[in-house]
């Protein structure tokens, strides 16, 4: 069973994403390392009282809940999926039932819809073994709420279940964490997207180019929902066929040709070039964003392809991504759009010129000097604070023969073979930003730690953030099932860089120190 089809007295359109969504375990593509559990979980019996699934948005979270909450009430249960035939079912799916209540945390998040739920609890079901609450966006609660939602999940009535759905777990608080049984929904492939939206096509009897399918796959960005959302409107407003260009007009996205030739002038610094394409875009009425995201995959795609100017195609990626967010946030799109474009057309990189490197240095000059005055502050500071307690200074002295320990497990490193298909991970879990820091770098490992070193401060200040270290860690163990520590080295760069940035200080009258 693929789909759930909501029928009523007159037949009225039902959107394609609720129309096809997911009415048992095994339709929920790409979460197979959630819904087996799920699964065992019901064949056995043994169901937690809390629940807590995260990831993206539209990777099933929702669809995975509900089917959970008809599986444990399933009269007839099938080898954990629910059959959908049975009066309990069927009265979850036609939303006739009040013990499968389904909250927004959005536009219910005080303390008094939770104060609410304590009060329901206690009472018995009605025609159910569990009473299910599945709370949509539920990092969206108040702090209050949250705190009234605890005691609850302390001490749940047996015939409870809490389902917390979220797009952002980092924001749920560690004590509601640590209550519930976690899952994270991975985002989808664009190939599992590519054939469930072929699945669509045919049931609907419709047509479409596979470029056309392949490429809305493709900016779903891992998101089934999403994808089969753009398919309905497209479908809505296409012809007989549903054609590559017809995509392109019809979600506001730009010719892959146009994309490459304004990465091109970029590349060239042909400043001029690129304003003139914008305005040409905006002249259009092409969405801005839409721009920006394919030129950064245009970038990406540069980035991965060839060994040179990374760490320029790395630089230029990283801007291009804040300006996402400069683009939501601003009131003038077009000029925030024009400034960041020129920006990057200065953009240099390892592999530019001397002369080009020092114009660079010249202009950054002063955001550097402004660093520099801060840090000196800093250092002041530390100067005239007292002496730590002698716990502290026995508690430093552990670390520091950690760390030496740890030194001499690195002797023994060899280069790591795979580094390649650990770079194919990331960027396949959509860790973007540290994929491209991982470009150029060099790979190394042991029995106890994978290492690895960088010679560009840029990505090794990306690479060290204590975020990205664990992502690698857990990419790296879900890939080859072992448990190595990660550790990020940066390499020492040539002197001569370091002299060029002391001859600019002088210049300006800047105090500094050397730490050789």
């Amino acid at each position: 069973m693929f789909g759930v089809f909501l029928w009523g007295d007159e037949m009225s359109y039902v959107a394609l994403y609720r129309k096809y969504r997911p009415a048992t375990f095994d339709t929920i593509l790409g979460q197979e390392n959630v819904t087996k559990i799920l699964k065992n979980q019901v064949k056995s019996g043994k169901i937690s009282h809390a629940y807590l699934f995260s990831g993206s948005r539209g990777t099933g979270k929702t669809s995975a809940s509900k089917v959970f909450a008809r599986a444990i009430n399933c009269l007839n249960p099938k080898e954990g999926e629910p059959c959908n035939e049975c009066a309990i079912c069927k009265s979850i799916l036609e939303g006739n039932t009040t013990d499968v209540i389904e909250m927004d945390a959005a536009s219910n998040n005080s303390v008094e819809n939770i104060r609410q739920i304590r009060q329901e609890v206690v009472y018995a079901t009605i025609d159910v073994k569990y009473r299910v609450y599945i709370i949509d966006e539920a990092h969206m609660l108040t702090t209050s709420a949250f705190n009234a939602l605890l005691k609850t999940l302390e001490e749940p009535p047996e015939n409870v279940v809490f389902i917390l759905a979220t797009t952002e777990q980092h924001k749920i608080p560690v004590t509601i964490l640590s209550r519930c049984l976690r899952f994270e929904f991975n985002r989808i492939s664009e190939e599992v997207i590519y054939e469930r939206l072929t699945h669509i096509l045919d049931a609907e009897g419709v047509k479409a180019e596979e470029e056309a399918l392949k490429y809305i796959a493709k900016i779903a960005d891992g998101g089934m929902r999403d994808a089969i959302s753009v398919l309905d409107r497209c479908m809505s407003e296409s012809q007989e066929m549903l054609k590559y260009e017809d995509v392109l007009r019809i979600i506001g996205a730009i010719d892959d040709r146009f994309i490459a030739s304004v990465a091109d002038n970029i590349l060239d610094r042909n400043a001029m070039k690129v304003i003139e394409m914008i305005d040409e875009i905006i002249i259009r009425g092409k969405d801005l964003r839409q721009f920006n995201y394919q030129i950064t995959e245009k970038f990406l795609d540069k980035l991965i392809g060839e060994k040179e100017n990374t760490a320029r195609y790395i630089t230029i990626i990283d801007r291009l991504s804040k300006l996402d967010n400069d683009l939501r946030l601003t009131s003038k799109p077009v000029i925030v759009l024009k400034s960041a474009m020129i920006e990057l057309c200065n953009v240099t990189g390892n592999s530019d010129t001397n002369s080009q490197q020092g114009a660079q240095d010249t202009t950054n000059i002063e955001p550097l000097i402004t660093k520099i005055a801060y840090l000196e502050s800093e250092v002041e500071k530390l100067k005239n604070r007292k002496s730590i307690s002698q716990s502290n200074v026995n508690s430093s002295n552990i670390n520091i023969v950690k760390e030496e320990k740890k030194e001499q497990d690195v002797d023994d490193a060899t280069v790591f073979q795979d580094i390649e298909n650990l770079k194919k991970e990331v960027i396949g879990q959509g860790k973007l930003k540290l994929y491209s820091s991982l470009a150029g770098a060099k790979a190394y490992e042991n029995a106890n730690f994978l290492i690895l070193i960088t010679n560009n401060s840029f990505a090794y200040s990306i690479l060290i953030l204590q975020e990205n270290i664990d992502d690698l860690t857990r990419i790296y163990e879900e890939k080859y099932g072992v448990h190595k520590d990660v550790i990020i080295r940066l390499q020492e760069e040539q002197k001569q860089s370091d002299t060029k940035i002391e001859k600019v200080l002088k210049q300006k009258d800047v105090s500094y120190t050397s730490f050789d």
